[in-house]
């Protein structure tokens, strides 16, 4: 049987992020582990009020699906019982996670990936 912890989590910021619709000095993070076989998988998502989530309404959504997650709930199972957003991510990455270190791989070699040799990513630039 599998285990599951959820959590919520405040990261301070070394600098406070101050943008036109404010600022934040901590990134609220909630993190999931499942463990199975002594084996623990972790996920984590940082819920959007932009997009109407907060840490209640996430914790929510992850608490609505704890007794399947015991029972062996399937990456492809959670896609249709959970809309995307931060909690389906913090649950499909814990269970890629725990796929992954069952199998004592990486995700890439699981998934049969290559890695690129370079990652573009955007940054936002702050006010002050």
């Amino acid at each position: 049987m599998r285990t599951v912890k959820v959590f919520e989590e405040a990261w301070p910021l070394h600098t406070p992020f101050v943008i036109a619709r404010g600022s934040r000095s901590e990134a609220r993070v909630v993190v999931v582990e499942l463990e199975e076989e002594g084996i623990k998988g972790t996920g984590e998502c940082t819920p959007y009020p932009r997009y109407g989530e907060s840490d209640a309404s996430v914790m929510a959504q992850i608490m609505s699906v704890v007794s399947q997650l015991e029972k062996g709930l399937t990456r492809e199972e959670l896609q249709k019982i959970l809309p995307a957003g931060a909690a389906r991510n913090a649950l499909d990455c814990a269970l890629w996670d725990l796929a992954a270190r069952k199998q004592q791989q990486s995700l890439a070699d699981l998934i049969g990936i290559t890695l690129p040799e370079t990652v573009i990513t955007a940054q936002t630039v702050v006010i002050g």
